[in-house]
């Protein structure tokens, strides 16, 4: 069951996303919106597919006419790749694009070119906008990697009584990557009982995750937990601890609580994860698209909140509501 902080933090993210629902459809709306989805694969999260059918259900709820187009690269490396994407949808035409980079900074010339074109984007994955206004989108949304990596820190230290050994397998360099990292050990580093390793980055994908993960198990036979900082990364960590037949001794903990995470919890091959209210932010972009239809200027900054949650949770209710837009979309 979930405990009493958990149950905050989940009236918290409900009553935040209460207050973004009331956003008005442009009453002269006739002809559909086009947008350009850009994200990495689909393949590397389903957090990217939970994105993109929420985006549609909240237009579809408030009455607004689309059209969607999705492109994805391979990876969070494939940076000349999604630039060649921006251009082939400047080239197209579109009225807004969603924009979820690579890395952060390596979004900076498809954002220029956007700019340039007078393309209104969104930004997706990050809570900071860069600095130069000549690339910013209209809006970034997303869920702050250093406060989940804090709150997952805080699960892990919570978990090991304050001592033991923890591996973390990490991403792709770059912020994402980093602050889940970086968020993770601001916590950790107040218990003198936890020694930490620091594994590998793996691009985000899940085989490399897998091959980091064994490689660290057989290097230290004395490993307590393993966290990786996505969905992917803590998926692979967990398939490597359950072919060893580890999975009651050894944690392993991913990032964002998608569908996939909850799943291996509940077969009892991952331990944990820091959820994300994912379509909330589908539900954010939307929202930022029709307040700029509609004349007015969206905030800079949308931020989601989290819940821990983890394989003694009664995660249904989160789940429900954290998927209440694209849960029926991906059956």
């Amino acid at each position: 069951m979930l405990n009493s902080i958990s149950r905050r933090v989940f009236s918290t993210f409900a009553i935040a996303a209460a207050s973004i629902t009331f956003v008005s459809a442009p009453a002269s709306a006739q002809n559909p919106i086009k947008i350009a989805y850009l994200s990495p694969s689909f393949d590397i999260s389903d957090a990217w597919e939970h994105v993109y059918w929420s985006i549609q259900g909240r237009l579809e709820e408030l009455g607004v006419p689309f059209e969607i187009q999705s492109l994805a690269v391979q990876n969070h490396t494939a940076h000349a790749e999604q630039l060649a994407q921006v251009e082939a949808v400047i080239q197209t035409g579109v009225d807004y694009v969603f924009l979820g980079p690579t890395e952060f900074e390596a979004a900076i010339p498809s954002l220029k070119k956007l700019k340039k074109a007078g393309i209104p984007t969104v930004v997706y994955n990050y809570t900071q906008a860069h600095e130069n206004e000549d690339v910013q989108g209209i809006q970034y949304v997303g869920f702050s990697h250093f406060k989940g990596g804090q709150l997952s820190g805080a699960w892990a230290a919570s978990h090991m009584n304050g001592n033991g050994k923890i591996a973390i397998i990490q991403g792709a360099p770059g912020i994402a990557s980093d602050q889940r990292r970086d968020g993770f050990l601001d916590i950790i580093e107040n218990f003198d009982g936890i020694e930490v390793i620091l594994g590998p980055y793996t691009d985000f994908d899940r085989t490399k995750a897998f091959d980091a993960a064994e490689n660290l198990l057989a290097a230290h036979d004395d490993i307590d937990l393993i966290y990786g900082v996505s969905t992917s990364i803590g998926l692979g960590a967990g398939q490597a601890i359950r072919q060893k037949g580890l999975s009651a001794e050894i944690a392993s903990m991913g990032f964002g609580g998608t569908g996939d995470e909850i799943t291996a919890m509940s077969e009892g091959w991952l331990t944990a994860s820091v959820l994300r209210p994912i379509d909330d932010s589908g539900a954010a972009v939307a929202d930022a698209f029709v307040a700029h239809m509609n004349g007015e200027t969206p905030d800079l900054i949308w931020g989601g909140a989290f819940v821990m949650v983890d394989n003694q949770s009664d995660a249904g209710a989160i789940v429900e509501y954290a998927n209440r837009y694209s849960a029926d979309k991906m059956k």
